[in-house]
């Protein structure tokens, strides 16, 4: 059974084309649900709906205290689209949703994901770059929780001294959604309700960040990427084989590379290519 992929997003950033339409390609029966402004409110095959309709959003800004280097209207979106999106759950009767971010590109068929049983599904228990949400009442506990940090005299006083210690070890970084999702992923009674998608199951993961290489095979510092009659693929170094991505999250300055990414179809790809991203271009692989 399908179900609704829903983007967030200010203006019409190139980017937001190729992730949108890497979304249809892979989920055909899937609403692509935007959540954005009049800038944005021009792709055919999108719903869209207005960003500025949530009531809740605008309550949450009231209360926002601004913790981080980033910039404010930046940091208060990360963690006003959750009040967001629980407020367009409710006022479409949607009870279960794919998000993610414009800068993702999906490959999978989401609908194919056994995540159904987890209220949550995020990578890594930090992003929520990549999520499930099949609890719209977890969605609502998850906005009160991080309500109460900026509403309950101690939970405040916690907070500051979480970002204390953040920027002691991370001086440009500070309080974002990443340190909601953890402290709620670690404090929840019962965590075996939030599934991890940045494990690997059957050689298959979600991508944290493209550019986090660790265990994985780089070229230029990011993931080396294969597309393939099998999918999109990278090796594991440690594991000494080839993991399929069902997603890759260009984080950052990669984002330049997505148009790159929609122009290609893994499973035609009888001769597997990779990407170069020096030259900007598919190369053929004859010893994959």
């Amino acid at each position: 059974m399908s179900i609704p992929i829903v983007f967030m997003h200010y203006g019409d950033s190139e980017y937001l084309q190729y992730s949108l339409l890497q979304a249809k390609k892979s989920n055909k029966d899937s609403d692509i649900i935007l959540i954005g402004d009049d800038s944005n409110n021009k792709y055919s095959f999108v719903k869209h709906a207005n960003i500025n309709d949530s009531q809740s959003g605008q309550d949450f800004a009231k209360i926002y205290q601004h913790m981080s280097f980033n910039d404010y209207s930046y940091e208060l979106f990360c963690i006003q689209r959750w009040f967001m999106l629980r407020d367009f759950m409710a006022k479409h009767q949607i009870s279960r949703c794919y998000h993610q971010d414009s800068d993702v590109m999906l490959y999978e068929d989401i609908s194919m994901e056994n995540v159904a049983n987890s209220d949550f599904a995020f990578c890594g228990g930090i992003s929520g770059g990549i999520a499930f949400i099949n609890n719209f009442e977890a969605l609502d506990g998850f906005c009160k929780f991080i309500t109460a940090f900026y509403t309950v005299e101690p939970l405040t006083e916690e907070l500051k001294k979480i970002y204390q210690m953040v920027i002691k070890h991370v001086p440009d970084a500070g309080i974002s959604d990443m340190i909601f999702i953890n402290l709620y992923c670690n404090t929840r009674q019962h965590p075996e309700k939030i599934f991890d998608l940045s494990i690997i199951e059957n050689n298959a993961v979600f991508d944290l960040n493209v550019n986090l290489t660790n265990e994985y095979e780089q070229w230029h510092g990011r993931k080396k990427i294969y597309f393939t009659t099998k999918g999109v693929l990278c090796k594991n170094l440690l594991l000494n084989t080839f993991i399929k991505f069902k997603a890759l999250h260009f984080q950052g300055e990669a984002k330049m590379f997505m148009k790159y990414f929609v122009q290609k179809t893994p499973e035609e790809c009888i001769i597997p290519i990779t990407f170069d991203y020096s030259s900007c271009q598919w190369q053929e692989v004859h010893n994959l």
